[in-house]
């Protein structure tokens, strides 16, 4: 019984966390009592224990909650060991600046994928965060990982995501999907047509390991009526030479 006990303290405390992470700004006791379905009290006693292990504050003037650098310091420290992530960063730099718009690297985690890393060059900005977790099924970083894998695990993570529309253009079913990841394949990046975020129009390429399967996978992002049929194209052509540029600085340093 106490380890059953444990098990579900454990749970509750990590169901606050991703809570709180939903909140950057602070969240009040109610709503996350709400959110995750538990009691005021206990939601009450969990975050004092967060608060005094410093991964947590408390707004005096509001009296709301939020989670502290002390929680980014834990996942800095596996970001700043990951390959790609040095090898990546200027030149997704330089992306960002040849075409203006927001740029993001991500990871694949299962079946969604994890934002790593952000630069913004243009004047858009974008709600996207490190750290934020979305689905493969209707990303554009998503769909060009998928497209990296063999049609099995397609339908496995298809499976067990619980898709579900995220916008009016969001892939309702496994053979839309299907027919999509032939366009990647055939074109060599995916495109978010609005099916993540109303009113964002997304380019995305994979970056493949040896054995051709992707793992991460990076994005331009801009406004739905600027990014047209011929300058997605435009968009596309310089993520694939970036995309190169990766690869060959991977293979330099021997971690492709």
């Amino acid at each position: 019984m106490p380890e059953k006990s444990g098990v579900q303290s454990v749970e509750r405390i990590f169901a606050l966390i991703e809570r709180l992470a939903a909140h950057p700004g602070g969240a009040s006791l109610q709503l996350l009592a709400q959110d995750t379905g538990l009691a005021k009290s206990t939601v009450h006693r969990l975050l004092n224990s967060l608060v005094q292990l410093g991964y947590a504050g408390q707004d005096a003037e509001s009296g709301h909650y939020r989670l502290t650098l002390k929680m980014f310091e834990l996942s800095s420290g596996i970001v700043d060991r990951m390959d790609i992530m040095g090898v990546a960063r200027l030149h997704l730099e330089r992306l960002a600046q040849r075409t203006g718009e927001a740029v993001h690297l991500v990871i694949r985690d299962g079946r969604d994928i994890v934002y790593i890393y952000k630069t913004e060059s243009g004047p858009m900005r974008m709600s996207s965060r490190v750290g934020l977790r979305s689905p493969l099924y209707c990303t554009g970083v998503g769909k060009a990982i998928l497209a990296t894998l063999p049609p099995a695990e397609v339908e496995a993570v298809w499976n067990g995501s619980r898709p579900k529309k995220l916008t009016g253009r969001t892939v309702a079913d496994l053979p839309h999907l299907q027919a999509q990841l032939e366009e990647v394949r055939a074109n060599g990046y995916a495109i978010d047509d609005e099916e993540n975020e109303l009113g964002v129009r997304c380019v995305a390429v994979a970056i493949p390991g040896a054995d051709g399967r992707a793992e991460t996978a990076f994005s331009i992002s801009g406004r739905a009526p600027y990014m047209t049929a011929e300058r997605i194209r435009r968009v596309a052509d310089l993520a694939m030479e970036c995309r190169t540029d990766i690869l060959a600085d991977l293979s330099v340093n021997g971690l492709q």
